[in-house]
């Protein structure tokens, strides 16, 4: 019989829970699945599969194996419903601050760097800014301060570079309809720069592309706007569209049929 050099060791417990774990790596759950499928299709050629999952146990290890990732996995989205319920109740405490004490606080303060704030703040940009436009900036730079002190280890390192991207995003379209358009042109060189080493969403992709085209019509670059409004649409439609109900907006607001979507997701 033949043996196969290339072929990869059996995945361990760690590798089975990481696969379950909503802050782990993404390229390292690609990894893990690529491993898997490999090791599965070589299981399968010597006919059979058993080796490809981890150790020799029985029933119960795998059991209990399963049991540990799905209970992790509990805890992640008990954690991240809690921050969003503290949210309102940290931004109470900042906001008798001045803007700049308030990122002073955020940045020294382990009670602030939460998801939740981050998303609190974000979700503040986009609800002022046509009503306050001086205010989403300063709501903006907060949501930007909150997700650069947010922990990789807690959230994963591609989801904070993602975070910090929409922050970015939000950023960028708050100082265009300030008229600062060479400071939303910089935030959203930034944004595009984090998102390459980010999870590779494909509608955080759209979102920025959804902005460039506001910004490049701002700029009397109808044509480059054009492009980039069906680049965010092409981009949406991959993943089907708007994939969670916010209040902002999600893509490009000149075209009618995303104006529709959103409407009815509300």
């Amino acid at each position: 019989m033949q043996i196969e050099r290339n072929t990869q060791q059996a995945l361990s417990w760690a590798d089975v829970e990481k696969l379950f774990q909503p802050e782990a790596d993404g390229r390292e759950r690609q990894e893990i699945v690529r491993r898997l499928v490999s090791q599965a299709a070589h299981r399968a050629r010597q006919g059979g599969l058993a080796a490809v999952l981890p150790g020799e146990g029985g029933p119960g290890e795998y059991e209990d194996a399963l049991r540990r990732a799905v209970e992790r996995t509990r805890q992640g989205q008990e954690r991240l419903t809690q921050e969003k319920r503290d949210a309102e109740r940290l931004w109470s405490l900042l906001e008798g601050h001045s803007p700049a004490r308030r990122a002073i606080l955020i940045r020294n303060d382990r009670r602030f760097q939460t998801w939740g704030l981050f998303q609190c703040l974000r979700e503040r940009a986009y609800a002022l800014l046509e009503r306050e436009t001086a205010v989403a900036v300063q709501s903006a730079e907060l949501a930007l301060v909150t997700a650069q002190s947010l922990s990789p280890s807690t959230y994963g390192e591609e989801r904070v570079h993602d975070f910090q991207a929409e922050a970015l995003i939000a950023l960028a379209q708050a100082r265009r309809v300030a008229e600062d358009l060479e400071g939303a042109e910089m935030a959203l060189e930034q944004a595009w720069s984090l998102l390459a080493m980010g999870s590779g969403d494909l509608l955080e992709k759209a979102e920025l592309e959804s902005a460039r085209a506001a910004l490049l019509r701002d700029l009397g670059r109808p044509e480059e706007a054009e492009e980039a409004g069906r680049k965010a649409l092409r981009l949406a439609h991959r993943v089907g569209g708007p994939k969670r109900v916010i209040l902002h907006r999600d893509l490009d607001d000149t075209d009618p049929h995303l104006r529709g979507r959103r409407r009815a997701a509300r």
